[in-house]
């Protein structure tokens, strides 16, 4: 995870034998949210996963993956999370050079759940609000 979303150049691939003895449950799906769970200065940052890359990922103790159900919009899960980053940033454990984030810190956040067509509607509304943001900078730079 960096300041700008997920640099899957930094990702080290398995042979792909050693692929088979993770379940299908552990690797990175379209739609989950992960979040840096240990090292400073990354400690806490959320990004979303709305593309894979042509290899399949199976994150390391150093990430944390959300994963909601079929009645919960992941992208909603995602924007309320990343909301709190803030928050998550700080709520690290452990010594100063190498805090971890708990998953029970986590576990622990309160998600208030509206019906899912207004979960879809306040997706809609960030994701062309993103969008919006991301012309501005391009015509800025």
């Amino acid at each position: 995870m960096k300041k700008g979303g997920i640099d899957y150049s930094l990702a080290q691939y398995l042979d792909d034998s050693k692929l088979s003895k993770y379940d299908d449950s552990e690797f990175i799906r379209v739609g989950d949210i992960v979040i840096n769970s240990t090292g400073t200065g990354t400690l806490g940052r959320v990004g979303f996963i709305d593309s894979l890359v042509a290899k399949p990922i199976v994150p390391d103790s150093h990430v944390t993956i959300v994963r909601s159900n079929d009645e919960i919009a992941s992208f909603y899960i995602f924007v309320l999370l990343k909301s709190l980053q803030p928050y998550l940033e700080k709520s690290g454990e452990g010594s100063t050079n190498q805090k971890e984030l708990k998953p029970h810190t986590i576990q622990d956040i309160y998600v208030p759940i509206p019906p899912i067509e207004e979960q879809k509607k306040i997706c809609e509304v960030v994701r062309n609000s993103f969008s919006l943001l991301k012309n501005i900078e391009g015509s800025i730079t």
